[in-house]
C-alpha cells in the first residue's frame, strides 16, 4: 500500500531531524571545521545523496542549527516581541535560560565553539542583527538603574561565561545547584533594571 502524502513527510522530517542531531554531535564533539560530510552520512548512515537531498552543504546543515537554537534562544529575551523588557519578562528570561542550559549543551558548546572559529563569522553573522537587538534591549533594561553600564558587564559576562562552563564541563554541577544559582541570579539582576 503507498504511503500517504502526511505518512512522506512525516518520515522526510524524521531523516532531516536524525541527519541535525548526528550533525550537531559531531560539531559539539569535533568542531565544525573538523568534521566532514563523510562522517555525517557514516554517523547518520545514509547515503551522501540523500544528505544531498535536504542540505546542500555542511554550511547548510551548521546554518540550520544554529538558526533554529538562536530562535530559540531570542524568544527568551522577548516573548511577546515588544522590544522592551520588564521585570517579569527577565524572570521568565532566567527560567527559560537555565532550562536550555541544562537540556541543550550540545548546541551550547557548539555555539561557543563557532563564536572564536572565523570559518562560521560568515553564519553566525546571519544572526547579528537580531544579537545586536536583544543587546540593545537589555542595555535599555539595565539603563534606568545605577551603574547600570556596570551591571550590563556584570550580566553579560555571568551569561556567557555560564554558558561556556557549563557546555565544556557537564555533570560539573547538579541540576539543584543551577537552579540554586539560577534564583541567586534572579535576585541580583531583576529589580535592578
Amino acid at each position: 500500500m503507498p504511503r500517504t502524502p502526511q505518512q512522506n513527510e512525516a518520515i522526510r522530517n524524521e531523516k532531516k531531524k536524525a541527519i541535525l542531531d548526528v550533525a550537531l554531535q559531531l560539531f559539539a564533539e569535533k568542531g565544525y571545521a573538523a568534521t566532514s560530510t563523510n562522517e555525517i552520512v557514516k554517523e547518520a548512515s545514509i547515503s551522501k545523496g540523500l544528505l544531498y537531498n535536504y542540505f546542500e552543504s555542511k554550511e547548510d546543515i551548521l546554518k540550520t542549527i544554529i538558526l533554529s537554537f538562536g530562535a530559540d534562544f531570542f524568544d527568551m529575551i522577548d516573548p511577546n516581541r515588544n522590544a522592551t523588557l520588564n521585570k517579569k519578562e527577565m524572570a521568565l528570561f532566567f527560567d527559560k535560560y537555565f532550562e536550555l542550559l541544562m537540556t541543550r549543551t550540545n548546541e551550547l558548546k557548539l555555539y561557543m565553539q563557532l563564536s572564536i572559529q572565523p570559518e562560521a563569522t560568515k553564519i553566525l553573522s546571519e544572526i547579528s542583527p537580531e544579537i545586536l537587538k536583544q543587546e540593545d534591549m537589555l542595555f535599555s533594561y539595565f539603563a534606568n538603574g545605577k551603574n547600570s553600564d556596570i551591571l550590563l558587564i556584570d550580566f553579560t559576562v555571568i551569561i556567557n561565561g555560564l554558558m561556556l562552563v557549563y557546555a565544556f564541563s557537564p555533570g560539573k554541577f547538579s541540576d539543584e545547584t543551577m537552579l540554586q544559582y539560577r534564583d541567586f541570579l534572579k535576585n541580583m539582576f531583576i529589580g535592578r533594571g
